[in-house]
């Protein structure tokens, strides 16, 4: 069994519901179009700074090579500056410092073996573990 479409009225019926709609609706604007599906980049690289102080992810894409140098030449410079990572803090307290009872602990060498302790309140030493 096939079915064939007729426009509104050509089986001679005239159908006033039919119309009423079609005036009733007639003032919706049509869909907008689907936008094209964006392929896969042949290229892409993924950016992780700062904007503006805030931490930022930013990706280039390109189809070719020279499309993909472009975009990255246009995004340069749009994070902020890498920061120096902080310097490390040396002092004499490093090294011999017992975090576990927050005091200096003095080195000892003995039969060519060296390391760090310190002496507890009750007598016994304590080599910061």
């Amino acid at each position: 069994m096939s079915t064939t479409f007729l426009p509104p009225g050509a089986n001679g019926v005239h159908n006033a519901t039919d119309e009423a709609i079609d005036q009733l609706y007639s003032w919706f604007s049509p869909p907008p179009p689907t936008p094209a599906s964006c392929p896969e980049a042949a290229f892409s690289l993924t950016l992780k700074g700062t904007l503006d102080g805030v931490e930022a992810l930013m990706t280039v894409r390109g189809q070719s090579a020279a499309e993909f140098q472009a975009n990255l030449q246009a995004i340069r410079g749009l994070l902020d500056a890498p920061q120096p990572a902080p310097a490390a803090r040396v002092s004499s307290q490093d090294k011999g410092w017992c975090a576990k009872h927050a005091v200096q602990r003095r080195q000892t060498t003995k039969q060519g073996r060296s390391w760090y302790s310190h002496r507890l309140a009750d007598g016994t030493w304590c080599k910061g573990k």
